[in-house]
């Protein structure tokens, strides 16, 4: 696998992390994965390092230069965020319902 430079790993992860909605985020036994239309990402842990992994072309470049503890951390705080607010959302729909349906006549 070609190295990710660290710059571009640091970009990419900037833009991955200010719009976490448009990226298909999901938490795995092996990381973070997480996709889009024209990119695919892993954050996981090897061994003590976590590495990041973009696949683009079908081919897949790699960082593991130890600046992704962190990120790895960010990411699943992020995607714990959308899920609540996911979740919050269907109750607030199903209230929505269920008050409706209540002040239906019968």
């Amino acid at each position: 696998m070609p190295d990710l430079k660290i710059q571009e790993a640091k970009l990419l992860f900037k833009k991955i992390h200010s719009n976490p909605k448009s990226y298909d985020l999901k938490i795995n036994e092996d990381g973070i994965s997480g996709r889009d239309d024209k990119i695919s990402f892993r954050l996981y842990r090897t061994g003590e390092r976590v590495a990041f992994e973009v696949s683009i072309d079908e081919l897949t470049f790699t960082n593991t230069t130890g600046e992704w503890n962190n990120a790895m951390i960010m990411l699943e705080n992020t995607i714990k965020k959308i899920e609540r607010e996911d979740e919050n959302l269907k109750i607030e729909q199903a209230i929505d319902k269920l008050r409706k349906y209540l002040s239906e006549e019968n």
